[in-house]
């Protein structure tokens, strides 16, 4: 198993350099995603939340649309299908039999199978967003529009050489 990463302050204790490579900010500009015509209002609130999170973070692009679209729409089937179902994950149903007699069975809820599968897909689509506990800090941050002010304290304002060398 490899050692773990010392910290910057480590370095700094123990008078050495890191050998890492410096992390370098990601190339794509940012900005936020469209709202589909087409979601549902849970969906449409979802995707509001999932933008306004992506935007928080740094992590938004324009071309995150499709995905926080699907995200949101897979949420808001979750929600309904966890409404529909309830507290009852034992149903009870009248089947015949090879006889034709009719008997009472008690199976399991249908859509309990169907529920987790879109629990699965919810799931799924969040890691790729980078909202999940393990994949949050492999997301990088967008670089700045070109088209938005330098805010201060943010990556443009902290390396303009590096902002200046990718418009060119």
């Amino acid at each position: 198993m490899p050692r773990e990463a010392k910290t910057r302050r480590e370095h700094l204790l123990h008078g050495t350099f890191s050998q890492a490579k410096p992390e370098r900010p990601s190339y794509y500009q940012g900005g936020r995603p469209k709202f589909p015509a087409h979601l549902s209002k849970v969906g449409r609130q979802e995707m509001k939340r999932l933008v306004r999170i992506l935007l928080e973070r740094g992590t938004a692009t324009e071309g995150d649309y499709a995905l926080a679209a699907m995200c949101a729409e897979v949420y808001a089937r979750w929600v309904e299908l966890k409404r529909q179902t309830g507290d009852e994950y034992m149903v009870t149903t009248q089947v015949t039999d090879n006889n034709g007699n009719l008997r009472t069975v008690t199976r399991v809820n249908p859509l309990l199978k169907i529920l987790a599968q879109t629990e699965s897909r919810l799931q799924s689509l969040m890691k790729d967003l980078g909202l999940s506990p393990k994949d949050r800090d492999k997301v990088k941050p967008t670089a700045p529009n070109a088209k938005e002010e330098i805010i201060p304290g943010s990556i443009a304002d902290l390396y303009p050489n590096l902002v200046q060398m990718e418009k060119k």
